[in-house]
């Protein structure tokens, strides 16, 4: 997960600040009703400061400031490892309703990729899918690519016509997002994918501009300050309609001709035995935590969109995109 900007780090300051600070006292309602305990848990699947962590945190922090479940005291703990397989396999462990934890992509990539541990779909449930960042493709101001047609009509004469990179390796959205533009334009995916330079995050953008890449995929936020520098443009965006701002003028992969829709989203997952009663709780204080201005306004100082789906439809997205990736790793031999 990329680390976007300062306000991260705040985030994680004013995290930590309240996880732990349990004013409220462990007790069980009377009715036995969903929440029986005091506490809940969301779990960030990665170490503090990326992605995962900081929209745990923003969470917390938006419900605890608005009073939205002045019942239960909620803290955000950590378990990195596995590309998030030792969090969720925590929560299958546990079998507690009151802990979730954040998911991804790597929910079924995972298990694509052959990461050791990793769940299928039916191991866990989702609870909500919360944000996402689109991804874009971009190549350096000066470059003589406009569009990203250029790009797959050269590479079906030729896939190894275009110097691609991606980060931090190959098995991620950025890197499955291209391939699932390139495939659907006709372009030979296995020998593409020979082509394509897995480098590190750091090294992406000066290596597109030091003229070693032609085209770099990553999230579209990442590219903005060089798009306004003059030093990047971004021929595509995989968003299902045209976002604003720096990127008014910057087509959709699917307006271009090349019917991909691509989203990078974060989403809460809990052990798959959790009721619909449980659910619905825990769908009701995230669905009133993303109607307030403080979660918009985080939302707008990490480049985060909205993308809510409750707990069927996040499911109904797995399913569908669980399909679209393995027909992808299958075509690159990444499939275990």
């Amino acid at each position: 997960m990329k680390k976007r900007n300062l306000f991260l780090t705040l985030a994680l300051i004013l995290g930590l600040a309240f996880t732990g600070c349990g004013g409220k006292e462990e007790t069980t309602k009377a009715d036995g009703s969903f929440p029986t305990a005091k506490t809940l848990e969301i779990i960030a699947p990665a170490n503090p400061g990326g992605g995962w962590d900081a929209t745990a945190r923003a969470l917390k922090k938006v419900i605890d400031d608005n009073d939205i479940a002045p019942e239960v005291n909620i803290i955000v703990t950590n378990k990195p490892g596995g590309k998030g397989s030792i969090a969720w396999n925590s929560l299958i462990q546990r079998k507690d309703s009151h802990i979730v934890a954040m998911d991804s992509a790597y929910i079924y990539l995972n298990q694509l990729l052959g990461v050791q541990g990793a769940q299928k779909l039916d191991d866990l449930r989702p609870v909500a899918t919360l944000t996402n960042e689109w991804i874009g493709y971009f190549v350096k101001g000066d470059s003589d690519i406009e569009t990203i047609t250029e790009v797959t009509e050269r590479l079906k004469k030729d896939p190894s016509s275009v110097v691609v990179a991606v980060a931090p390796g190959k098995g991620n959205d950025d890197h499955l997002s291209i391939m699932n533009v390139a495939k659907t334009a006709g372009v030979d995916i296995a020998e593409f994918d020979k082509n394509i330079v897995a480098t590190s995050t750091g090294e992406l953008i000066p290596g597109v501009l030091g003229g070693f890449y032609e085209v770099i995929v990553t999230g579209a936020a990442d590219g903005i300050e060089f798009m306004k520098s003059g030093d990047l443009k971004c021929i595509a965006i995989t968003a299902d309609e045209r976002l604003g701002g720096e990127f008014a003028d910057v087509p959709t992969v699917k307006e271009s001709g090349i019917d991909v829709v691509f989203p990078h989203w974060r989403g809460i997952v809990a052990h798959p035995g959790m009721t619909d009663e449980e659910a619905a709780y825990w769908e009701t204080i995230i669905e009133k935590a993303m109607a307030t201005d403080d979660w918009k306004q985080i939302m707008e100082n990490n480049s985060w969109l909205p993308y809510y789906k409750n707990s069927a439809d996040t499911k109904a997205m797995w399913e569908e995109e669980f399909e679209v990736y393995k027909g992808l790793t299958d075509a690159v031999g990444l499939t275990k």
